[in-house]
């Protein structure tokens, strides 16, 4: 008889994984916040050469505080970021660059 109980519903219906995937192409991060519109996403996977503050927001306007939003450090990791939903209609994430040297983020939308 099979197991019909085998696997959990997130396992059975593959929420973990998305049907996009979709290489963007990469932003140069200054000083000043840039954004990346990711709702309809899943998971923002990126790498950056310097390290850079990050937050996700609704509006592609408003500026990160560098005294309390988190960042992420520059060299060969690969981070994978889930998308929040519930946030609102539009969800984007902006970065903006932590030390004196603008960050180059290599990013997949998925």
């Amino acid at each position: 008889m099979a197991n019909t109980q085998k696997f959990r519903a997130h396992e059975s219906l593959a929420i973990e994984s998305a049907g996009d995937w979709q290489v963007q192409t990469a932003k140069s991060v200054g000083a000043s916040a840039t954004n990346v519109r990711v709702d309809g996403y899943h998971t923002i996977h990126l790498q950056a050469d310097e390290d850079f503050y990050f937050t996700f927001n609704t509006s592609s306007t408003d500026n990160l505080s560098t005294s309390n939003d988190l960042y992420l450090k520059g060299g060969d990791t690969i981070y994978s970021l889930k998308v929040p939903h519930g946030l609102g209609d539009e969800v984007h994430i902006l970065f903006e660059r932590k030390g004196s040297s603008n960050s180059t983020i290599r990013y997949i939308l998925a």
